[in-house]
C-alpha cells in the first residue's frame, strides 16, 4: 500500500534525467506561452470561460515545474525554474487569499464549466 503523506507526486516519481527534465520543461514552458495570447494580450478579448480555463493551465503548469524542479533539484536550471515558478505561484496563492477563493475551487469550477 503507498501512503501519500505531504510528497508531491514528482517527489514520489523516479529522478529525471537532464534531457526527460529539459523536455518536460519545454512541454510545460509551452503550455504557459500558450496562455498569453489568451491572458496577456490587451488587444485580444476572450470570454470569461476561456480565461479562466487559460489560467488555470497556466497554473497547473507552472505547479509542475515547481514539483519536478523540487524532486530533481540538481539538475541545471531546476534551481532557477524551482524559483521562478513558486514566485508565480505565491503571488496568485495571495491574490487567492485576497479574493476569499482558493485554486482548488476556482479551477474545478472552469473545470466543470467546460
Amino acid at each position: 500500500m503507498l501512503v501519500m503523506s505531504n510528497l508531491s507526486y514528482a517527489e514520489l516519481v523516479q529522478t529525471l534525467s537532464q534531457d526527460q527534465y529539459n523536455q518536460l520543461l519545454q512541454q510545460y514552458t509551452a503550455q504557459v506561452n500558450e496562455t498569453k495570447k489568451i491572458l496577456d494580450d490587451p488587444k485580444v478579448k476572450f470570454d470569461a470561460a476561456t480565461q479562466k480555463q487559460a489560467f488555470c493551465t497556466r497554473l497547473t503548469a507552472y505547479q509542475q515545474i515547481a514539483d519536478m524542479s523540487k524532486a530533481n533539484i540538481t539538475l541545471e536550471s531546476a534551481s532557477i525554474m524551482l524559483m521562478a515558478a513558486n514566485s508565480f505561484l505565491e503571488r496568485q496563492k495571495q491574490s487567492f487569499i485576497d479574493s476569499g477563493m482558493t485554486e482548488q475551487v476556482f479551477c474545478a469550477l472552469s473545470k466543470v464549466e467546460n
